[in-house]
């Protein structure tokens, strides 16, 4: 990129978004889908406390005229992962061998690799700005349309105007991609706004596992991260999706993540948020075909003055399809937890199995969990349409037998939450990963050192 976008100014506007689009050499669709998403921006507006999806989380203090809308990497391209920063290697780790692994550095994609099995397969795994220039036909059938339109709220619809780097994933009818697909967005820039942008297609009996991972340092100034993940499963279609959060504590999380299910597919989802000042994530699953089934589940640890606020919708379109969801929320500190779960039910989804169930762990007097799962069922002939929620705070009788045993306060609470969370993080599908977020659990209950 040049120095133009550089010396930006601060703040976002129709410039910007103009000035980014030409930089690139955009195709003129994809130039007028940018200004159309920035048209709903400009006409949504701001959300408060005072709307129904907002109403226990304030954005108020989040400077946006001050935030940067693009900030190249500090270095080229690369061609290997040894050729990254020392601090980003680190954070990747010697887990287990990807399928495919994508690097992003502030609003650049800086490395791409795709193991050559899965390239002879037809499998396309690049940055999506590569893919606009590769794939444009693909790219314009799917980005932003039927999945996540920048109708869906006011920061969708900035992300659709300004959205830079992130990942495009295709895999062709009938082919199982082996090994994992990885993409790690690394946010290091105080005062920037990131807008990654995933876009996942799944052909008739595909199946996939993709990881994605948000990780930034402490910055000494406020940032944002606002990214959105659209995945289409065709008939048959299998995907495995993981999303951990470990940003920054100055680091405001906004963002989307929406999987259209044919008939027969099948989602296994998995949100893990850990980092960031305040979170406000949709994760939504819509059952468009018979036979669908989505299971969602999400791990949440906030302590400080974190806030969390996860939106998820598992809606039933087609008859005969299957939902189940389970969070599993641990607040310390004075940390806020706030999860608004929405079943919906149509009117010709007879059949229907749902079910949503988060439960919260409270380990300080400070810290509070406000769980709100509604049920909207419009069909009468259903299997099931469930819903339950608890709140509590570790059992002190639990605490005294291991205390009892020899184990100090401090260890006998690890205890309780490795085995609260663990279930959970065992199946993730990559060992370092799961090192990496057991040694996060860890760092929030003050048993090791940042």
């Amino acid at each position: 990129m040049t120095s133009i976008m550089r010396q930006a100014a601060k703040g976002f506007s129709r410039r910007a978004v103009e000035e980014l689009s030409s930089l690139r050499s955009e195709p003129p669709w994809l130039r007028q889908r940018r200004l159309e998403a920035w048209r709903v921006f400009e006409a949504t507006p701001m959300p408060t406390p005072q709307d129904e999806d907002w109403r226990r989380t304030d954005i108020s203090a989040l400077a946006l005229d001050e935030l940067l809308p693009f900030a190249e990497a500090p270095y080229p391209q690369v061609d290997s992962v040894a050729q990254l920063p020392q601090e980003l290697r680190a954070l990747l780790g010697e887990g287990q061998p990807e399928g495919g692994l994508l690097v992003q550095h502030d609003s650049q994609v800086v490395h791409v690799s795709l193991a050559e099995e899965a390239a002879k397969q037809g499998v396309i795994f690049a940055s999506l700005e590569e893919a606009v220039r590769e794939q444009p036909e693909l790219v314009e059938r799917y980005f932003m349309t039927r999945c996540l339109p920048p109708e869906h709220g006011r920061f969708a619809a900035l992300h659709g105007a300004l959205w830079s780097g992130g990942a495009f994933v295709y895999v062709p009818q009938g082919v199982e991609v082996a090994l994992p697909l990885c993409a790690c967005q690394w946010l290091a820039r105080p005062g920037l706004a990131v807008f990654p942008h995933t876009l996942i297609v799944l052909e008739t009996g595909s199946k996939l596992t993709f990881i994605a991972e948000q990780f930034s340092p402490e910055l000494d100034g406020q940032a944002l991260s606002c990214g959105a993940t659209e995945v289409y499963l065709q008939a048959g279609a299998q995907v495995r999706h993981v999303s951990v959060q470990q940003l920054g504590r100055q680091v405001y999380n906004l963002g989307a993540q929406r999987h259209l299910l044919e008939g027969d597919s099948r989602l296994d989802s998995l949100i893990i948020g850990l980092g960031g000042k305040l979170t406000k994530f949709f994760v939504e699953s819509v059952l468009e075909g018979p036979g669908a089934n989505a299971q969602m589940r999400g791990v949440v640890f906030g302590n400080g003055d974190q806030h969390f606020d996860h939106q998820t919708l598992q809606e039933h379109i087609a008859p005969d399809c299957a939902s189940d969801l389970l969070f599993k929320v641990v607040v310390k500190d004075q940390a806020m937890s706030v999860h608004l779960g929405i079943v919906r039910v149509h009117r010709d989804a007879r059949g229907t199995d749902a079910a949503q169930t988060v439960r919260n762990l409270i380990l300080s007097e400070g810290a509070k969990a406000h769980p709100i799962l509604p049920l909207e069922i419009e069909a009468s002939d259903i299997r099931r349409c469930s819903h339950a929620a608890t709140v509590g705070q570790v059992d002190e009788n639990q605490l005294f037998y291991l205390m009892s045993r020899g184990l100090s306060r401090q260890d006998a609470q690890k205890l309780i939450v490795d085995g609260f969370f663990e279930p959970v993080l065992e199946a993730i599908p990559q060992l370092g990963v799961q090192h990496r977020l057991r040694r996060a659990v860890d760092e929030k209950l003050g048993l090791v050192t940042p």
